[in-house]
C-alpha cells in the first residue's frame, strides 16, 4: 500500500503542476529544459556532470539540452580557469531574461493553487512537505542533495 499511495501522490502531484506538458507557460521549451535553465541560475558555474547527477538524468540527454539552450543563445560555456577541460555553465542575459519570467510565471501558478487556502492550511502543506523533504534527505544519495 505505501508504494501505491506514494507513488499515486506522485502522479497527482506532477499533474496538477503540469510537468509533463509539452510546452511551459507557451513557450517552446519543456519543463525539464525550462528546469535545467533554473538549476543553472541557481547554481552559476555548475558543471554538466554535476547537474545530470543532481538531477539524475542521462548525460547524453543532458547535453543534448544543453547544446540546444546554448544555440538558442541561453547559456554559455566557460572553461574552468583551474581545468581547461572542465567547462562552467552559466546563464546569458537572455537566459536570465527567460528564467526570471518562468520564476514569475511558477509563482503566480502556486499562488492560484493556494489562493482558496487559509493561513492554517497553508502551514499544514508547508509542514507536511517540509516533513517529506526531511525523511527522504535520510536516503537520497548525495549527487542528488542541494547543489
Amino acid at each position: 500500500m505505501t508504494i501505491e499511495n506514494i507513488r499515486q501522490f506522485n502522479r497527482y502531484y506532477t499533474r496538477i503542476l503540469g510537468v509533463f506538458d509539452k510546452k511551459v507557460f507557451n513557450l517552446d521549451y519543456s519543463m525539464i529544459e525550462m528546469r535545467i535553465l533554473g538549476e543553472i541560475a541557481r547554481n552559476k558555474g555548475t558543471t554538466a556532470n554535476h547537474l545530470a547527477k543532481f538531477m539524475r538524468m542521462d548525460r547524453s540527454y543532458l547535453s543534448r539540452i544543453v547544446n540546444k539552450l546554448e544555440k538558442v543563445g541561453y547559456i554559455t560555456r566557460q572553461n574552468d580557469p583551474a581545468d581547461k577541460r572542465i567547462f562552467r555553465l552559466f546563464l546569458t542575459d537572455k537566459g536570465e531574461t527567460l528564467n526570471s519570467f518562468i520564476e514569475e510565471q511558477s509563482d503566480k501558478q502556486i499562488l492560484e493553487l493556494l489562493h482558496s487556502l487559509d493561513a492554517e492550511e497553508i502551514t499544514q502543506l508547508e509542514t507536511a512537505m517540509g516533513t517529506i523533504e526531511t525523511i527522504l534527505n535520510q536516503v537520497v544519495p548525495k549527487e542528488m542533495e542541494e547543489m
